[in-house]
């Protein structure tokens, strides 16, 4: 009764002002919350496409509350240093889970490795405190989960070159054109390539190839840039750091005007 009475002076106003469905919850600023507390606030909740607990007091028993939901999209618990590797069964069954924020918990890698029910899951952030001995069970957690980032300790985890590739040109403003085998070689432009599984890439116009299929990439280093109405657009030549990124990964690659003719190898990196 009276940890009742704490809990709706402390949050009373907050728990009756919170509604079925978020977007975004943000709960990192609330002084000391905890299990009891969490659980409190959450009660009228039903479901949250991004839900930020960084750095609170929860433990392992407010994973359980939150696999209740109907779906969490992104789940940021960094820094709650109570959540260890008994908390994977409850996110087990958030199999809305696309985004997943683990650094600097408790959880390991023989913890991630039994999240087998989360196959949708894009990006994973965690910590470790050797990489270099965890390649193996990388390796598995990769087959587990072939369209999923990891990042350790706020560095991308690369298994090859390719992934190396792929990381560096995401979200640059480049345009792709994949040359597939006894295709023409005007293919349709892509602003993005994608990498859903370990053996295929995408492109948005052209769609989803097996790299057995891809004889080379063609990459379009020119940016145009809008300055505005009165402003003739500006063009950015990004072929350097294409280039380096090509020596980088040993990456044979073509120049010829302004495109740039990339051989993708799936090898480990140098």
């Amino acid at each position: 009764m009276k940890k009742d009475k704490e809990l709706k002076r402390r949050y009373g106003k907050l728990a009756e002002s919170m509604v079925a469905y978020y977007d975004r919850l943000d709960l990192r600023l609330l002084d000391d919350l905890d299990d009891d507390a969490f659980a409190y606030i959450m009660t009228n909740v039903r479901g949250v496409n991004m839900l930020d607990l960084n750095e609170v007091n929860i433990t392992n028993e407010s994973i359980r509350l939150i696999s209740k939901l109907e779906y969490v999209k992104e789940l940021r618990i960094k820094g709650c240093h109570y959540i260890d590797d008994e908390c994977v069964a409850g996110l087990n069954k958030i199999t809305s889970l696309e985004f997943l924020h683990l650094k600097n918990t408790a959880v390991t890698i023989d913890g991630l490795l039994k999240l087998n029910a989360l196959t949708n899951l894009r990006t994973v952030l965690f910590s470790a405190d050797d990489v270099d001995l965890i390649r193996e069970k990388m390796l598995q957690l990769k087959k587990m989960h072939p369209a999923c980032e990891f990042i350790i300790d706020g560095k991308a985890y690369y298994f090859n070159a390719l992934d190396r590739f792929m990381y560096a040109i995401k979200g640059q403003p480049y345009s792709y054109r994949m040359k597939i085998k006894n295709q023409p070689t005007n293919g349709s432009w892509s602003n993005w390539l994608g990498h859903p599984s370990d053996n295929y890439i995408e492109a948005e116009a052209q769609g989803t190839y097996s790299l057995d299929d891809i004889e080379w990439i063609d990459i379009n280093p020119v940016e145009v840039r809008n300055e505005g109405k009165l402003v003739a657009a500006k063009k950015i030549d990004h072929s350097p750091e294409i280039i380096k990124l090509m020596e980088a990964l040993s990456f044979p690659y073509m120049k010829n005007e302004n495109i740039i003719s990339a051989y993708i190898v799936k090898k480990e990196l140098q």
